[in-house]
């Protein structure tokens, strides 16, 4: 499934390659919010947004898992990893 908000999300976390992984970590919570932003807007139904927020958490989450096999032995598959890793983080807290 192709969604601009999640190819979105991927390419800002890409751009964050290089920085130190506390300043990753953080700017991926901070994308990863602004994308479930989007798609908690977008869901007219009240009862469901939590549900497009969560949708949004694993879709991120999958892409990200995709990117990282693709990019197997590479610096940005172990900048991937602190992302998937910000993300998981996440969802942990959310009672996931």
């Amino acid at each position: 499934m192709h969604d601009d908000r999640i190819e979105a999300f991927l390419k800002d976390v890409l751009a964050l390659e290089g920085d130190v992984s506390y300043m990753i970590r953080d700017s991926a919570r901070r994308h990863l919010a602004i994308c479930e932003k989007l798609f908690r807007d977008a869901e007219s139904d009240k009862r469901s947004k939590d549900e497009a927020v969560q949708s949004c958490r694993m879709l991120c989450r999958e892409l990200v898992i995709k990117e990282i096999r693709q990019r197997k032995g590479t610096p940005t598959a172990e900048h991937l990893k602190i992302v998937l890793a910000a993300i998981e983080e996440l969802g942990t807290r959310s009672g996931r």
